[in-house]
C-alpha cells in the first residue's frame, strides 16, 4: 500500500520533519473552505433557526401523542426479507460476486472506418457500427470477467420497441448483462452519437431518446434492488452523463441513488461530465449534495481542475507546467477528497507521445493515503479511443467487491474495514482499460483468464501491452520465418545503392531473408527501401547492434525491421528488441554461453565466430538432450560450399556476407575497386548465388512449394 505523497500518510496525522506537518497544515486550510452548495446554505442559517424553534415547540406539544407511532410509520422495524438483505449484501460472507448494476443510457455509434479499410465509396464514406453506453460498458466488461457461468451485472435502462433496440438489447445479451428491469417504450426513439475523429470529438443525437423522455418514477428502485439483493451482494455504478441527459433521467438517478444508500449498497459514479450536455457547474449542483453516499468517485485531472476553479479553490491546482507524473497531483487530489468528504476519489492519468504511444496510471486518495501505479504504468497504443474509462471503472470495481467487506451497520451508515484502494486494485483496472482499448468499439472482450495472464509476473513493474503480446505473436512469425529461410544474405555496405539493388537481386534469386549491417552507409534509407520494395515474405532486419546503438531499436521496429543481430549481447539487448516486437539475436560461442543467452529469453542465438569451430561441434553440443532447444544461427566462416554441413549439424539458418552477397557493394560506384569487384560477382558470385537458393528451395521449401 503506497503512502500519500508528500509526507501525508494517514489521514489526520502528518509524516516526519516540518515539511510534512506544513502540507497536513495545508491540506485541511484547504478543506475548510466549504463548497459552494454548503456556503450557500449558511448564508440562509439564521432564518433556518428561527424556523427550526418555531417547529420544535409545536412538535413537543405533539410528540406524547404522535411521534412514537410517526417513528414507526417513517422507520418499520426492520423485516425478515430486509435482515437477509444485509446479509446478503457483505461480501466477506458470501462466495458469488457482487451483482453490478449499472443504470444509464446506451446508444448506437457510429466511427467512420479508416481509408484503407472503407468501401469503395469515397464520396459518401463508411461507418462501423458498434453500441456505446458508459454503464452498459462496465457491465458488459464485468460480464467478461466472470470466472463462471450466471448473471453478474443487469444493466438498467430504457430503450425503444423496434429493430434499432434490439440491436442494443442483443448485443447487451449477446455479453452475458442481464436486462430484468429495463423497459421497452414502443414508439419512442433511439439515441445516436457520431464519432468525428478530425474535431476530436463525438455528436450525440439523443434529446427524444426512450431513455430522456422515460416517465418519472418508472422503476421502482426499492423493490429492484431488494429482488437483486436476494441472490446476493449489489454494487451500483452510475455516471455523470446520465443526470445531464434530461429532467426525467435527472430524476432517475436520483431516485436510485438514495434508493441503494438506505440499502446500505455501495455506490461508485464517474463523474465523466461531457460539455456537449450543460455547463460542469450544472452537473456539480447534482453531484454535490450526494458525495458522502459514494464508495468512489471517478474524476478526471480536467473535470478535477475545473470543479477546484468552480469553489474557488483553484489555488490549490499545480500550475500547467507540472507534469503529471509529480507528486503535487496526487497532493491536490487528497486534497478536494478532504475537502468533499468522499471516501475514496479516484483520478485515471494518461499522457502521449509523438508515436502514439499512451503511459496510463491512477490514483486512488481515501482515508488511508494515496495508492498510486505512478510507477508502474502501462504502456498502450489505443486502437480506439472509447470505452477505456468504462473498462477502467469495471476493473477498480472488480477489485473493491471481491474483498467487501461490513463489520458495523449503524442506521443508514456501515464501517467500512478494509481499504481496497491498493496498488494492486489500481493495476487491475489499468490493465483492464488498456487491453480493452486494443479492440474496435466501447465493450471489452478481455477475459479474467486473459487479465490474469497480464498480471502474474508483472504486478511490481511497468508493462507494455503490444510488447506482451501482439509484438510477441510478431517475434513468433520471425522466428518461423528465419527458420525457413535457410540463409540469412548479411549486407554489409560502403555503397547504400548499391546495397538496395543486391538485396533486390538476391531476393528475386530465392533469398527470404536480409540483415543490413549498421555500420553500413545510410543504413536507414537500405533498411526502409528494403522493407518497402520486397514482398512481405521476405524478411529484413538489421545486425552488428552495440551497446551504443540499442537505443536505435524502436527507429529499426518503426522502419519495418523485424529482427536485430548483434555479435555481442549488448547491454539490456534482449528485452530492448523485445519491448518494440523485435527478434534478438544476441552471441554466444561455446554451449554455456549459448544456453545462457536461451535463458535471457533470446529465441534464437547467433555462433560467433563460426569458423572458429566447425559443424560437427555443433552437432555435438545439441546432441546434448537439453540443448536441443537451442535455435542456432551460425555465422562468420560460413561459404556456400560448406552451408549444407551446417544445416546437417543443425544449424537453424546460417548468416553469410560477402561469400555470398559480393564485395562490390563495399566501394563507390566508377572506382577501380569497384569495376573489379563487380566483374567477380557476375563471372562467379551470382552463379555461386543462384545455385545455393536452389539448395534452400529444396531444403526449406515454403508452405505455397508444399501446397504445389
Amino acid at each position: 500500500m503506497s503512502p500519500l505523497v508528500g509526507g501525508l500518510d494517514r489521514e489526520g496525522a502528518s509524516g516526519s520533519g516540518c515539511h510534512s506537518t506544513c502540507l497536513q497544515l495545508e491540506i485541511w486550510q484547504g478543506c475548510m473552505q466549504e463548497p459552494a452548495c454548503v456556503r450557500r446554505l449558511c448564508d440562509d442559517l439564521p432564518a433556518i433557526a428561527v424556523w427550526l424553534c418555531c417547529c420544535c415547540l409545536s412538535l413537543f406539544t405533539a410528540s406524547f401523542f404522535f411521534f412514537p407511532r410517526l417513528c414507526l410509520f417513517i422507520c418499520p422495524p426492520p423485516s425478515t426479507a430486509n435482515s437477509a438483505t444485509m446479509a446478503a449484501a457483505t461480501a466477506g460472507g458470501s462466495d458469488r460476486p457482487a451483482t453490478v448494476v449499472g443504470m444509464g443510457e446506451a446508444m448506437l455509434r457510429f466511427a467512420p472506418l479508416p481509408y484503407d479499410k472503407a468501401l469503395p465509396c469515397p464520396e459518401d464514406g463508411a461507418f462501423l457500427r458498434s453500441v456505446g453506453g458508459d454503464e452498459l460498458n462496465v457491465c458488459v466488461a464485468t460480464s467478461r470477467l466472470a470466472a463462471s457461468p450466471g448473471t453478474v451485472a443487469q444493466w438498467i435502462s430504457v430503450l425503444p420497441t423496434g429493430p434499432l433496440g434490439d440491436v442494443i438489447a442483443q448485443g447487451a445479451r449477446n455479453a452475458g448483462v442481464g436486462l430484468d428491469y429495463t423497459k421497452r417504450i414502443e414508439g419512442a426513439e433511439c439515441g445516436t452519437f457520431f464519432v468525428l475523429p478530425e474535431q476530436k470529438t463525438v455528436h450525440y443525437q439523443r434529446r427524444n431518446s426512450a431513455f430522456a423522455q422515460q416517465a418519472p418514477n418508472l422503476f421502482d428502485w426499492p423493490k429492484v434492488f431488494s429482488e437483486l439483493h436476494a441472490s446476493g451482494p449489489v454494487w451500483l455504478h452510475m455516471t455523470g452523463i446520465t443526470p445531464m441527459i434530461s429532467p426525467k433521467s435527472r430524476l432517475a438517478w436520483t431516485q436510485a441513488l438514495e434508493a441503494a444508500h438506505r440499502l446500505n449498497i455501495p455506490v461508485s459514479v464517474d463523474f465523466n461530465h461531457r460539455k456537449q450536455l450543460g455547463p460542469l457547474g450544472d452537473l456539480w449542483t447534482v453531484m454535490c449534495p450526494q458525495l458522502s453516499k459514494l464508495q468512489v468517485m471517478i474524476v478526471s485531472v480536467t473535470s478535477l481542475k475545473e470543479i477546484a476553479e468552480l469553489e474557488g479553490v483553484g489555488n490549490l491546482v499545480p500550475q500547467n507546467s507540472v507534469p503529471l507524473q509529480d507528486p503535487a497531483w496526487r497532493v491536490f487530489q487528497a486534497h478536494m477528497r478532504l475537502r468533499w468528504g468522499l471516501k475514496r476519489l479516484a483520478v485515471c492519468y494518461k499522457t502521449r507521445d509523438e508515436s502514439g504511444l499512451q503511459r496510463r496510471w491512477s490514483a486512488v486518495a481515501s482515508a488511508s493515503g494515496i495508492h498510486t501505479t505512478v510507477d508502474i504504468p502501462v504502456y498502450h497504443r489505443p486502437k480506439d479511443e472509447c470505452g477505456g474509462g468504462s473498462a477502467w471503472a469495471a476493473g477498480i470495481i472488480d477489485s473493491l467487491q471481491t474483498h467487501w467487506h461490513k463489520e458495523e451497520v449503524d442506521g443508514d451508515h456501515f464501517k467500512d474495514v478494509n481499504d481496497p484502494g491498493s496498488v494492486k486494485d489500481l493495476r487491475r483496472a489499468d490493465l483492464l482499460a488498456a487491453l480493452c482499448q486494443e479492440t474496435i468499439g466501447d465493450h471489452s472482450t478481455v477475459t479474467r483468464e486473459k487479465l490474469l495472464s497480464y498480471e502474474q509476473g508483472n504486478e511490481n513493474r511497468p508493462l507494455t501491452i503490444d510488447a506482451s503480446q501482439s509484438h510477441q505473436d510478431k517475434i513468433l512469425e520471425t522466428l518461423a520465418t528465419l527458420k525457413k529461410s535457410g540463409i540469412l544474405a548479411i549486407i554489409r555496405a560502403k555503397n547504400a545503392d548499391a546495397a538496395i539493388a543486391r538485396g533486390i537481386e538476391l531476393c528475386s534469386l530465392g533469398c527470404r531473408a536480409i540483415e543490413v549491417t549498421l555500420d553500413t552507409t545510410d543504413w536507414k534509407r537500405v533498411l526502409g527501401e528494403l522493407v518497402q520494395k520486397l514482398p512481405a515474405d521476405v524478411c529484413v532486419g538489421v545486425g552488428t547492434v552495440m551497446d551504443d546503438t540499442v537505443f536505435e531499436l524502436p527507429e529499426i521496429a518503426a522502419l519495418g525491421g523485424r529482427f536485430a543481430l548483434s555479435p555481442i549481447n549488448p547491454t539490456g539487448f534482449i528485452d530492448a528488441c523485445h519491448a518494440v516486437g523485435l527478434l534478438a539475436v544476441p552471441s554466444g560461442l561455446s554451449s554455456n554461453e549459448l544456453w545462457d543467452l536461451h535463458r535471457q529469453g533470446a529465441h534464437v542465438v547467433k555462433m560467433f565466430h563460426a569458423g572458429q569451430v566447425t559443424p560437427k561441434i555443433l552437432k555435438s553440443m545439441l546432441g546434448v538432450s537439453p540443448l536441443r532447444a537451442l535455435n542456432v544461427a551460425p555465422s562468420g566462416g560460413v561459404t556456400p560450399d560448406n552451408a549444407e554441413d551446417w544445416w546437417d549439424a543443425g544449424a537453424c539458418t546460417v548468416g553469410m556476407g560477402s561469400n555470398l552477397a559480393g564485395k562490390d557493394i563495399t566501394f563507390a560506384f566508377d572506382t577501380p575497386e569497384y569495376e573489379k569487384a563487380k566483374r567477380d560477382w557476375e563471372q562467379t558470385g551470382l552463379a555461386n548465388a543462384k545455385q545455393l537458393f536452389e539448395k534452400v528451395a529444396a531444403r526449406f521449401p515454403t508452405d505455397s512449394a508444399q501446397q504445389e
